[in-house]
């Protein structure tokens, strides 16, 4: 069976849900195997209260509970990366036009820390991530990797009702609405030469997934793969 597409992951685990308006991801890996991460987000904050609702209400049909927009912080970061490789270099929250925004880098050893950081936060979704593996000859391949890291515990939900019922369906619906100015993108940048991707646009040694609203159904299958030469680098599969 195919995992979800990693960016697909990466927007339910860093903006909530699938109504989160902008996402962009930039993954810029190193010849040791870390690298840097930055994640600039905005989303409408009726979108994000909507979400956060559900979540107290225990109506999870769209996904593990999450942290609410405003318990992300630069301690709670610098708290989620404690110990596992990753380090908060920058962190600005705020809101522009209307929308809530993030903007943020991490600096981490290796992906697994990373790939934990981003799971932890989003309640772990299944323990997806990015890993290397060893290719032919000294390439070196980029590609989802299931670390199995142990899902949070989810609180206890409130005593169903039918107000309750009521209410998270509105609040799914609200979500689900907010489909339409979804704008995800994953940017990948490895340290050595491409030899193959399978992301629709490579330019030099960057490759990128874009989802959208047009294109979300074809996407959610896709997990991204780089092959790209090894040579001189540390990286150890």
């Amino acid at each position: 069976m195919r995992r979800p597409h990693l960016a697909l992951l990466l927007l339910i685990a860093l903006l909530g849900s699938t109504g989160c308006v902008q996402l962009r991801l930039d993954l810029d890996l190193d010849a040791k195997g870390g690298g840097t991460a930055r994640i600039v987000m905005a989303a409408d904050p009726q979108v994000l209260s909507a979400r956060a609702e559900l979540d107290r209400l225990g109506g999870q049909a769209l996904g593990p509970a999450l942290p609410a927009f405003d318990v992300i912080t630069r301690p709670y970061l610098q708290k989620r990366g404690a110990g596992h490789g990753v380090a908060l270099v920058t962190f600005n929250k705020g809101s522009a036009d209307g929308r809530s925004t993030l903007d943020c880098t991490l600096r981490f050893t290796d992906l697994k820390g990373v790939s934990w950081m981003l799971n932890d936060v989003a309640a772990a979704l299944g323990g997806a991530g990015l890993g290397y593996a060893r290719g032919e000859g000294d390439h070196l391949v980029l590609r989802s990797k299931q670390y199995g890291f142990p899902a949070a515990a989810a609180p206890p939900a409130p005593p169903a009702t039918g107000e309750s019922a009521r209410r998270q369906a509105e609040l799914a619906t609200t979500l689900i609405g907010a489909i339409g100015e979804l704008d995800v993108s994953l940017n990948v940048t490895v340290p050595g030469d491409v030899v193959r991707s399978n992301a629709p646009q490579v330019a030099g040694r960057t490759s990128t997934w874009i989802i959208n609203a047009g294109n979300l159904m074809s996407q959610q299958d896709v997990n991204p793969e780089i092959v790209f030469s090894g040579a001189g680098l540390a990286i150890k599969p």
